[in-house]
């Protein structure tokens, strides 16, 4: 498995708020990347794809679409989607320190999605 790649489980996902259903509906179609202990782990990535896909059903109810949209807010955060800064071959002191801000707020940002990656695996709901 890939240290890199945020990865989650059943029991994060029940965490974040989905029933017991709900977390086995979207995981059904999902490919574990590794299994840890008794429980498998999926691809962040798939997962949320996976969660757009089933909000897009025609008969989905009202509160499933408001806990999938935050469960899809809470997996997107623990992506790192950070685009880079990009300067014009001059490196001043604005540009070296633009790029250290986002540097600390892309780690600060992940720090914060990894806790409450662990927090839902604990099994507490996050707000």
């Amino acid at each position: 498995m890939n240290s890199a790649m945020p990865t989650l489980t059943r029991k994060q996902l029940r965490g974040y708020g989905a029933s017991r259903y709900l977390t086995r509906r979207l995981t059904a179609s999902l490919q574990p990347v590794a299994k840890s202990g008794n429980a498998y782990v999926y691809a962040v990535d798939q997962a949320i794809s996976a969660i757009r896909e089933h909000k897009s059903r025609a008969r989905i109810q009202l509160t499933t679409k408001e806990v999938l949209e935050q469960i899809l807010a809470q997996l997107l955060a623990q992506l790192d989607n950070v685009v880079p800064l990009v300067t014009n071959g001059t490196t001043t002191e604005v540009s070296d320190v633009a790029q250290q801000l986002l540097n600390q707020m892309r780690r600060t940002d992940k720090a914060l999605s990894e806790m409450k990656a662990t927090v839902a695996s604990i099994g507490k709901r996050t707000n």
